[in-house]
């Protein structure tokens, strides 16, 4: 206990030091809002004085963070990977190319679609990717440090394309296909079962969300594609808290509130409260330097922790317990629309003009007028869809409680249902269209079904079910997007 407290008062002196050089240093604190500068003083000192701790428990307990296996590596050794994971790499390589087929329709750095299509922001998103000056673009705070990761490969393809907009939908799509590759391997790894890991795959790259957000530029693929890696590695069990770590501070860059899934997928896999607060430390800690130093290196970029820059995230927040009862009730029941239903099956979309102050067509899944809330609705196929996927997810819980009461033990459905839970409580007061977060929270749900109905894989009747499914998805996707191609063509094709 001596020891421990020892530690502590050094880590902690290191910490205060290191943050009133820092703050000085690269951002004049002392010039900024008193409440920046406690903020910026706490925050600083606690990860900084995490991380001088860990180091000085180190030097006295070789700890399993700095345990790493160097895995060898043949050329006969890779041939057999790519022959084992063949029909993967083959579906990661199709749904790359509907992405980029979609994606060069919807992303044009001539059009400014900021918003239009389901409230992404695609034209500002090419330019911070990829465009030579996009680095000046304002990064906001739940951004920490999204130019460290994106700018770096968005540089390799302008060497490739010569082209901001045609780089950026190029890396966009490429990561697009690497998360249903992602997803193959997580099923494959789990059953051994090649057929049924496409199938749940392909669910996933064809649901609205990865289909939408696969092809138009933003930041929610990149989130997604580092939650899904995050869950690969997780699953894997043999990862060491190093990797872990490294994979986390992916999803704590890109997009900070996703970090709270991955906190919730390490407790449910690994419930070791001393692992989880070593984890949570080293990621939380490194996060909080990486944001300083991305702030330092792009002026453009805010701090998420002072309360000057989270300021700006007024913007997005609402109360759904300051609005009338109709507009209350709208919202809840537009996010369960949207976690359950629009997620994996596009509905006809609302269409705005003049009325919202622009004149390029602008998508929503909900409209709002004095009084009433009115919700995206499905047609033809796509309601008979919705009675095959509810009756999916009605199964699926079925199994998933089963399981549950039979071993009294969690497995990582409980971590699916719990980042599900995350997610609507998060956006029942942020964000405008819900759907623009879909991809925080598309991997678990169809990752929660896949597992739940994994008994069934062996059932002929169940996977011709689910192919004829898949089939009836892929029209309806179809339809969405041809609907919305029609809508934009006199726009972009005057």
């Amino acid at each position: 206990m001596a020891a421990f407290f020892k530690r502590s008062l050094i880590a902690l002196f290191v910490g205060f030091v290191l943050s009133i050089a820092l703050g000085e240093i690269f951002f004049k604190i002392s010039s900024r809002p008193v409440f920046d500068q406690i903020s910026f003083l706490l925050v600083t000192t606690a990860a900084c004085g995490t991380i001088a701790y860990f180091i000085l428990e180190a030097s006295v307990h070789r700890p399993a963070l700095l345990k790493m296996q160097n895995p060898a590596i043949s050329f006969a050794g890779l041939a057999q990977y790519l022959r084992e994971n063949a029909i993967g790499l083959g579906l990661a390589v199709l749904f790359f190319l509907i992405y980029t087929s979609i994606g060069l329709k919807l992303n044009r750095s001539s059009v400014d679609s900021i918003d239009n299509y389901l409230d992404a922001d695609n034209s500002t998103w090419m330019a911070r990717i990829a465009a030579p000056g996009g680095s000046s673009l304002e990064m906001r705070g739940p951004h920490p440090f999204a130019y460290f990761i994106l700018r770096p490969p968005g540089w390799l393809f302008m060497l490739l394309a010569d082209d901001f907009a045609l780089a950026s939908n190029l890396l966009n799509t490429l990561v697009g296909g690497i998360k249903v590759l992602l997803s193959w391997f997580f099923f494959k790894r789990l059953y051994g079962d090649p057929l049924y890991s496409f199938l749940v795959s392909a669910l996933l790259g064809l649901s609205t969300s990865h289909l939408f957000f696969g092809s138009v530029v933003e930041s929610y693929i990149f989130s997604a594609a580092a939650l899904i890696g995050f869950t690969l590695l997780v699953q894997s069990g043999g990862a060491s808290i190093f990797v872990l770590i490294a994979s986390s501070l992916l999803t704590f860059g890109i997009t900070l509130t996703n970090f709270a899934q991955n906190l919730i997928l390490f407790i449910v896999s690994r419930p070791r409260w001393r692992e989880f607060i070593r984890f949570s430390g080293w990621a939380i800690s490194l996060g909080v330097l990486l944001s300083l130093a991305h702030a330092a290196w792009f002026p453009s970029a805010k701090l998420f922790y002072l309360p000057s820059d989270a300021r700006a995230e007024e913007e997005f927040s609402l109360s759904i317990f300051d609005q009338p009862a109709w507009r209350a009730f709208g919202r809840i029941l537009l996010l369960i629309r949207t976690q359950l239903l629009y997620t994996i099956m596009a509905p006809r979309p609302y269409v705005f003009g003049e009325e919202v102050g622009g004149t390029f067509p602008r998508f929503n899944f909900f409209k709002i007028v004095p009084g009433t809330f009115s919700l995206s609705a499905y047609d033809g196929m796509g309601n008979v869809l919705v009675g095959f996927w509810a009756i999916i997810l009605l199964v699926a819980g079925v199994l998933f409680l089963r399981d549950l009461i039979r071993t009294r033990s969690l497995d990582l459905r409980m971590g699916f249902v719990l980042c599900l839970t995350f997610n609507f409580v998060l956006h029942l007061s942020y964000g405008y269209e819900p759907f623009l977060y879909s991809p925080d929270w598309a991997y678990a749900l169809v990752f929660f079904v896949g597992m739940s109905l994994a008994p069934l894989r062996t059932n002929r009747l169940f996977l011709g079910i689910f192919l004829v499914f898949l089939v009836m998805l892929a029209l309806n996707q179809y339809g969405f997007f041809k609907f919305i191609f029609l809508t934009i063509a006199p726009f972009v094709n005057p």
